[in-house]
Protein backbone atom coordinates (compact mmCIF):
# COMPACT_ATOMS: atom_id res chain seq x y z
CA UNK A 1 0.00 0.00 0.00
CA UNK A 2 1.77 3.42 -0.97
CA UNK A 3 1.18 6.39 0.89
CA UNK A 4 -0.21 8.74 -1.14
CA UNK A 5 -0.97 12.05 -0.03
CA UNK A 6 -4.23 13.88 -1.05
CA UNK A 7 -4.39 17.47 -1.56
CA UNK A 8 -7.88 19.66 -0.79
CA UNK A 9 -8.17 22.28 -2.70
CA UNK A 10 -10.01 24.97 -2.45
CA UNK A 11 -12.86 25.64 -5.24
CA UNK A 12 -12.82 29.09 -7.76
CA UNK A 13 -16.42 29.90 -5.51
CA UNK A 14 -14.69 30.16 -2.29
CA UNK A 15 -12.41 32.84 -3.65
CA UNK A 16 -15.08 34.73 -5.05
CA UNK A 17 -17.59 34.29 -2.03
CA UNK A 18 -14.61 35.76 0.47
CA UNK A 19 -14.33 38.95 -2.22
CA UNK A 20 -17.67 39.61 -2.46
CA UNK A 21 -18.46 38.79 1.56
CA UNK A 22 -15.57 41.05 2.03
CA UNK A 23 -17.12 43.71 -0.26
CA UNK A 24 -20.65 43.58 1.04
CA UNK A 25 -19.44 43.84 4.65
CA UNK A 26 -17.38 47.07 4.04
CA UNK A 27 -20.02 48.47 2.24
CA UNK A 28 -22.95 48.26 4.75
CA UNK A 29 -19.87 48.86 7.66
CA UNK A 30 -19.81 52.63 6.29
CA UNK A 31 -23.61 52.78 5.62
CA UNK A 32 -23.89 52.01 9.45
CA UNK A 33 -21.59 53.70 10.90
CA UNK A 34 -22.23 56.92 8.85
CA UNK A 35 -26.06 56.48 9.58
CA UNK A 36 -24.77 56.51 13.40
CA UNK A 37 -22.13 59.31 13.18
CA UNK A 38 -19.61 57.51 13.96
CA UNK A 39 -17.52 58.01 10.87
CA UNK A 40 -13.91 58.54 10.64
CA UNK A 41 -10.27 57.09 10.12
CA UNK A 42 -9.94 55.11 12.82
CA UNK A 43 -13.45 53.80 12.38
CA UNK A 44 -12.73 53.28 8.96
CA UNK A 45 -9.78 51.04 10.08
CA UNK A 46 -12.01 48.97 12.36
CA UNK A 47 -13.96 48.40 9.26
CA UNK A 48 -11.55 47.43 7.23
CA UNK A 49 -10.23 44.73 9.62
CA UNK A 50 -13.59 43.12 10.04
CA UNK A 51 -14.06 43.22 6.65
CA UNK A 52 -11.08 41.62 5.79
CA UNK A 53 -11.28 39.04 8.58
CA UNK A 54 -14.71 37.83 7.20
CA UNK A 55 -13.37 36.96 3.84
CA UNK A 56 -10.71 35.26 4.76
CA UNK A 57 -13.15 33.07 6.97
CA UNK A 58 -15.54 32.75 4.22
CA UNK A 59 -12.42 31.62 1.90
CA UNK A 60 -11.19 29.11 4.81
CA UNK A 61 -13.98 28.20 6.04
CA UNK A 62 -14.93 26.60 2.55
CA UNK A 63 -13.04 23.58 2.73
Amino acid sequence: MSATRARVTQGKASLIGGIVVGIASMLLWMAVTRELGFDGPVTLGAGLLVSAALAVWIRLADL
